[in-house]
């Protein structure tokens, strides 16, 4: 069976791209897949991780002896989530869910005594968008990759930017303007690396995660995609 399967943080780092089509037998298992990966220049880094990869293939996490399901079409493969001093906390959130920023700020913090600043970004649905009124925004996600996509970003920015911690929490599904949309957070040793590591990170988040929004405005329905929107009427009028 022919397959797709996607890499993550250091693990694509080490393939030199984020995706590979393979080849697989019938009947191989996760331990064969990752042998296979091994022999394919990825050997060093799955033997530094011991272990601790995860296969998702259609939204389940299976174990080493498990078989790759015959109806794969796309095997996730992930690394640990980051460890030691690093904090990530990553959520995707429904309807009204509180979001306890003193309790984000003490995981961010954790004790460390190298921490001196913590900043948040606080994305809120605004109720005017090109000077009409916005009825409602609808967040489409995918269920299988949108948190470990938001671990990675996570995960890349406490390295990028030398932090203690990083948060990411994304609202999905239906929300009316007022309502939060995402609570980003980070924390390290000042504003310096504080500040430009939560813009990277909330632009990353925006223009990376696999969410994609459609907003209800006055004078119609809007598909927002990329940097355009597209109007469902224009989408039925092509059909």
């Amino acid at each position: 069976m022919k397959v797709k399967v996607r890499l993550y943080s250091v693990l694509r780092e080490a393939a030199g791209k984020g995706e590979l089509e393979l080849e697989l037998g019938d009947g191989i298992t996760v331990s064969g897949l990752l042998e296979k990966l091994s022999s394919m220049g990825l050997g060093k880094v799955l033997e530094e991780l011991k272990g601790e990869v995860q296969v998702i293939v259609n939204g389940k996490s299976l174990a080493p002896s498990q078989l790759i399901p015959q109806d794969a079409k796309v095997i996730h493969v992930l690394p640990p989530s980051s460890g030691g001093s690093e904090r990530v906390l990553v959520k995707v959130a429904r309807d009204d869910e509180p979001v306890d920023l003193a309790s984000l700020t003490s995981f961010l913090y954790g004790d460390n005594p190298r921490v001196g600043a913590v900043a948040f970004f606080i994305g809120i649905v605004r109720g005017i968008n090109n000077g009409e009124q916005v009825k409602e925004l609808d967040y489409e996600h995918s269920e299988e990759l949108m948190e470990p996509k938001l671990r990675e970003l996570a995960s890349e920015a406490i390295t990028k930017f030398s932090l203690a911690g990083a948060c990411v929490i994304h609202f999905v599904g239906p929300r009316k303007p007022g309502q939060l949309t995402m609570v980003v957070g980070v924390s390290g040793e000042s504003r310096k690396n504080v500040f430009p590591a939560l813009e990277w990170l909330v632009d990353h988040v925006k223009h990376e995660a696999p969410v994609w929004k459609t907003e209800v405005r006055e004078s119609g329905v809007y598909y927002m995609v990329g940097d355009r929107e597209i109007k469902e009427t224009e989408l039925k009028r092509g059909s």
